[in-house]
């Protein structure tokens, strides 16, 4: 029977203390964790997206604004939009772009006779950017704007300027009857301010003028934003756009490839930041790790003295039974 109480006091000791390890371990590596966490500064909020109303109409009919004895009532004239007719008068309306990627020898004389190019087409550099590599390669990416009918004639130009033509792509999209169509919603909106005008002019009270005034008010944002969209897609058909990435053909050499004082200085800097991160774990370890190695140590201790306690209990009462 004493063997038998010794065998399974020692497995429950066991099982106890694999648990408390496992616990331990798992603790300290959460514990760890977020102690690094906290001393780089890292930092994670997750708010909410809120949408908001874009903007607000009312009609004028939702409005109790006039009465029918005090105001004539005046028809809003309306127009179709997008007709066969219209498309056939209007001038066909294309969006052009392209993009290349080219291999040059000398970026600088890439660049300017890129801008000789884009001048020579009644076109301009848009924007520019170039930076030089640690191996002294320049590379950078241009913007080139062109009328629509001199893109083809530009780009096979710019092409020709390269070493080598690593990439390539032109893509355009017919806006006409998105064109057309807002130029008939801007025809209707005049109309219709043109309407309330007339009402404006007849209004004898002050309520009716005042809720007018806000209607015009209403229809005049409505034009102002079509005459927008109508002016963006006017500047996007008039002039396509050549998007280019310029990079210099590298030429390595043993001298420039081989620079034995910065391979001894990035050296000496990991070796720094080694050690920088080997202090930083043993402050960690002393803060974080060893008070919880301590905690567990004590109830280690305490679940042994519990068990031995109880087995001796039944030790003692096993032997005055016998």
């Amino acid at each position: 029977m004493n063997k038998i109480l010794k065998i399974g006091g020692i497995v429950l000791g066991a099982f106890v203390f694999i648990v408390v390890v496992l616990v331990f371990l798992s603790a300290s590596r959460n514990m760890l964790s977020s102690s690094s966490d906290n001393s780089l500064g890292v930092a994670s909020t997750g708010l909410p997206s809120a949408s908001l109303p874009m903007s607000f109409s009312s009609p004028l009919s939702s409005r109790s604004m006039m009465k029918e004895e005090s105001i004539e009532s005046l028809p809003v004239p309306s127009y179709d939009a997008g007709t066969s007719q219209d498309m056939a008068e209007t001038e066909k309306k294309v969006i052009k772009n392209g993009n290349l990627t080219l291999k040059v020898d000398s970026a600088n004389n890439a660049a300017q006779k890129i801008t000789e190019i884009a001048k020579n087409n009644k076109g301009e550099v848009s924007s520019s950017s170039f930076y030089q590599s640690a191996n002294n390669v320049k590379s950078g990416s241009m913007e080139v704007k062109v009328p629509v009918a001199d893109f083809d004639k530009a780009f096979a130009e710019i092409k020709k300027v390269a070493s080598l033509v690593v990439r390539e792509s032109t893509s355009g999209q017919d806006v006409t009857e998105q064109y057309i169509d807002l130029q008939a919603q801007l025809k209707n909106r005049q109309a219709e301010e043109q309407s309330f005008v007339k009402i404006l002019n007849q209004a004898q009270k002050i309520q009716d003028v005042l809720d007018v005034t806000a209607e015009l008010a209403r229809v005049r944002g409505n034009i102002e934003q079509l005459q927008g969209r109508i002016k963006y897609l006017e500047s996007q058909t008039d002039m396509s756009t050549i998007s280019i990435n310029l990079s210099e053909d590298s030429n390595i050499t043993v001298i420039d490839s081989w620079r034995p004082w910065q391979v001894v200085k990035d050296s000496f800097n990991s070796l720094v930041k080694s050690l920088q991160e080997f202090v930083n774990f043993l402050i960690q370890f002393v803060i974080v790790v060893i008070p919880f190695l301590i905690i567990w140590a004590v109830i280690i201790w305490a679940v042994y003295k519990i068990g031995q306690k109880i087995y001796f209990r039944i030790k003692d009462r096993n032997n005055s039974s016998q």
